[in-house]
């Protein structure tokens, strides 16, 4: 069972890269059908700080791949990576943090914080590239 006092502290979610492709003309109320492959990477780290030694780290790598019902050969194509950073408390140490990373729950509260955060991220930029997203889910 968690420790209150080892509860890590979400510090940071950043973009550290997006990419789409949206060639396909629309009128807006067109079906097209997306799928969406997801990649969640959950580690502990080292920080420089030494307020803060250690860091929770969860890596998102997002991939919409979107065609046109009835026109097949219109794609759109986006693809966003992002890192969401957890400080624990300066007196945590790595041998009372480990064995929390081996309980499936413990790694579902850290990604459960990030994802909706990285998936509104994803699904603004997709709009921007004159996408309608939000048939894509905000959680995990």
């Amino acid at each position: 069972m968690e420790i209150a006092s080892l509860r890590p502290k979400l510090v940071s979610l950043r973009a550290t890269s997006f990419h789409g492709e949206n060639k396909a003309v629309s009128s807006g109320n067109e079906p097209w059908n997306i799928q969406l492959t997801q990649t969640i990477e959950v580690g502990l780290g080292a920080a420089k700080d030494v307020a803060a030694p250690l860091q929770a780290i969860v890596k998102i790598d997002l991939l919409a791949k979107a065609s046109k019902a009835g026109a097949e050969d219109q794609l759109a194509e986006f693809s966003g990576s992002y890192e969401a950073r957890f400080d624990y408390p300066a007196t945590a140490t790595e041998a009372q943090i480990l064995p929390l990373f081996e309980h499936e729950p413990y790694q579902y509260v850290l990604v459960a914080q990030a994802f909706p955060l990285a998936m509104t991220h994803f699904r603004r930029e997709m709009q921007s590239m004159g996408f309608d997203a939000r048939e894509l889910p905000l959680g995990i």
